[in-house]
């Protein structure tokens, strides 16, 4: 009789063992090709804690989006919030880490007033199937009126972070052939113009150009386009 228990609780054992086994096997992360991927998406903020002041609890982090480039870079736009007199700084950052060596750029550097500035879309291109461009738009959390706009650029040797200047209720167009030619559009007119919303806009457009070091942006010639803002609400990237 004590045989017979014995091996129905080793036979019992062994298939308890064996389904963990097949279980551990189904539930076990997928492999993943890494490579470019081209995409674009638009990107809700989480917004940080309040305390019961109504200010924002300091010393916190968010982080916003997180980018797979390659094998060994990825990408994390971290905010660090804090309460302001006057407007929140956000202080966005641009992490970099590509095996052991991380990589930060703030975007109040990067940016003159950059500090308010929040990710709100993520555009990439791709040159080849291991280098490629990632196009990052980001606006005021406030008042939405202002965007700032970096881009990463990525190849198995090098990885860079570039950015072009503070734009109002505006847009960035790239070309699908040549993303380092941008067009920069942006607002033009007295401050109560631009804040209001329904108010159809003058837009001026600088023709960028990303080089090796800066980003060179030169005003293009013409009167411009006068539109409505809400036409880049939804595109404050366009690829063509």
């Amino acid at each position: 009789m004590m045989k017979v228990l014995c091996k129905t609780w080793l036979f019992a054992f062994m298939s308890v063992a064996a389904m963990q086994s097949l279980l551990s096997a189904q539930s076990a992360e997928p492999s993943h090709t890494l490579g470019c991927t081209e995409s674009h998406r638009l990107v809700t903020p989480r917004n940080p804690r309040l305390g019961a002041d109504g200010n924002i609890l300091a010393g916190r982090a968010i982080v916003q989006a997180k980018l797979i480039l390659d094998g060994s870079t990825t990408v994390r736009i971290v905010e660090y919030p804090r309460s302001g007199t006057d407007l929140d700084s956000y202080n966005s950052t641009v992490i970099i880490q590509r095996g052991q060596e991380q990589m930060k750029y703030p975007l109040a550097r990067l940016v003159k007033g950059g500090s308010v500035l929040r990710l709100v879309e993520v555009a990439s291109l791709c040159s080849s199937s291991d280098q490629g461009t990632v196009f990052l738009a980001f606006e005021a959390g406030s008042t939405g009126a202002a965007e700032g706009f970096a881009l990463i650029r990525y190849s198995p040797e090098s990885v860079d972070v570039q950015a072009f200047p503070m734009a109002y209720e505006g847009r960035i167009v790239v070309s699908k052939a040549d993303p380092e030619k941008v067009g920069l559009w942006s607002a033009t007119g007295s401050a109560s113009q631009i804040d209001c919303d329904a108010c159809k806009k003058h837009y001026a457009v600088q023709d960028c150009n990303v080089g090796q070091q800066t980003v060179e942006c030169k005003q293009r010639p013409g009167p411009g386009e006068v539109l409505f803002p809400d036409k880049f609400m939804s595109a404050r990237i366009e690829i063509r």
